[in-house]
């Protein structure tokens, strides 16, 4: 029987049992109950054996160890860049490690980057970012905060702008912090050579990036820093920073990429349209989840999750013997974080059964159109405005993705075909249309 046990010790030394799997290996129904838990007190090499399964690289192990063990409450430091009005779940991996230290009760700086998102992040950068304007800028912090307050209490964090002390600083104060940064060295990034070999231009702001960042970590003394492996040249900016400026290094956290839905080994991202939207129903974000190839659900688990390193291979096992299985509590899982409802996500599981195990097609499942006998279907569907694009649309058809569903079977519709009479239709693998026929 397979078995994975969690425990820590509390404040008060006692040993606490969190989570005991069975044969059925319920790891969506172990694994939700820590969203909730305090882990006030958690001894530091326990509480590092949650942080480690989310992390990609760490700079330093040994130091934050030590920091763990000094007893007292950490500052750290989340930055993110308001640059887009949507942001998709790969956005929150990094924010399942600070919840994390959350739970632990360190002191969470979470720095909406309003003055640095007038300049741009260059990571990975084939060209220079568009500058935003500040009325763009305030639009998409709007939107960011209540998407992310979906899966992170903002309540039990200290949300800061860095303008607020950014924007006051003499040209005088800027140029002491850049007088300290060697020019060679903060141009030696992959992203800004490949840029330069290109002909393309590197602005000065973009070279002052990282800087901005290590003033970030001056001004709020951080301890500790999270982020994704992508931000790791910016991190050892701020730790030279913070080093020139006589005060101790920051630690660095970094989590892995997302990758994509599709499983094309690129990181998820709206430009390649593999992502799962925040904004997303529950529905969707079921099904999204449900399209990933099964290498990705071990990944997938650990970013979204609270799972123990002891915990690894006992999921790992899990995953490789029964991968539908494991996909639907991860899905169960991911729906069950965001409503906070344990039974929210099993309600979305088995409604995904019913469609799409059973191919029981309700109602409700379906998107209402009203129609002529002999209007072109094509014509109908695109004119429902439930996708992107005509062109979207027409590719559907030319893979066999619209099927008329009846009582026993579904039938590829090609382009040309016409109503015939009231049906019911799925078009992609999530999408259900009813067609009534006009009187």
């Amino acid at each position: 029987m397979l078995q994975n046990v969690t425990m820590f010790v509390n404040k008060n030394h006692e040993r606490r049992e969190t989570g005991v799997m069975n044969s059925k290996s319920m790891f969506d129904q172990l694994f939700f109950p820590r969203i909730s838990e305090s882990w006030e007190g958690i001894e530091a090499d326990e509480f590092v054996g949650f942080l480690h399964p989310k992390c990609q690289e760490i700079i330093t192990a040994e130091k934050l160890l030590t920091l763990l063990g000094e007893g007292r409450k950490l500052r750290v430091k989340f930055g993110i860049d308001p640059t887009a009005s949507d942001i998709h779940i790969g956005h929150l991996v990094p924010m399942m490690l600070l919840r994390q230290f959350a739970k632990a009760s360190h002191h969470i700086d979470f720095i909406i980057g309003d003055f640095t998102a007038l300049v741009g992040d260059p990571t990975e950068r084939d060209t220079g970012r568009v500058p935003l304007t500040p009325e763009q800028i305030a639009i998409n912090m709007r939107t960011f905060q209540d998407q992310v307050s979906r899966f992170v209490d903002l309540s039990c964090l200290e949300v800061h702008h860095n303008s607020e002390w950014l924007n006051p600083m003499t040209l005088q104060e800027v140029f002491a912090v850049f007088q300290r940064i060697n020019l060679t060295e903060a141009v030696q990034r992959e992203d800004f050579r490949k840029r330069m070999r290109n002909s393309q231009a590197v602005s000065l702001a973009e070279v002052c990036y990282g800087v901005l960042m290590g003033i970030d970590s001056i001004r709020l003394s951080t301890d500790v820093e999270i982020g994704g492996i992508d931000q790791l040249l910016n991190f050892q900016q701020c730790r030279k920073i913070m080093r020139e400026k006589g005060m101790e290094e920051e630690v660095a956290l970094m989590v892995p990429l997302l990758e994509g839905t599709d499983g094309g080994g690129r990181k998820m991202s709206k430009s390649f349209g593999n992502t799962v939207p925040v904004t997303a129903s529950l529905e969707d974000k079921f099904g999204k989840i449900m399209s990933i190839p099964d290498r990705l659900i071990f990944q997938y688990f650990c970013s979204f999750a609270d799972v123990h390193q002891r915990e690894l291979d006992g999921l790992k096992a899990f995953v490789a013997s029964d991968p539908l299985e494991a996909k639907k509590q991860l899905a169960t899982f991911l729906v069950a974080l965001e409503a906070k409802d344990l039974s929210q996500g099993l309600r979305e599981r088995e409604s995904f059964e019913r469609k799409f195990s059973q191919r029981v097609i309700t109602e409700e499942d379906c998107i209402q159109l009203t129609a002529n006998v002999g209007q072109n279907l094509f014509a109908l569907l695109a004119a429902s405005e439930e996708f992107k694009s005509k062109g979207e649309l027409r590719r559907l058809f030319e893979q066999n993705a619209v099927r008329l569903i009846t009582d026993s079977e579904e039938s590829i519709l090609d382009i040309s075909a016409n109503v015939t009479g009231s049906c019911k239709l799925r078009v992609g693998k999530l999408r259900f249309f009813k067609i009534n026929v006009g009187q």
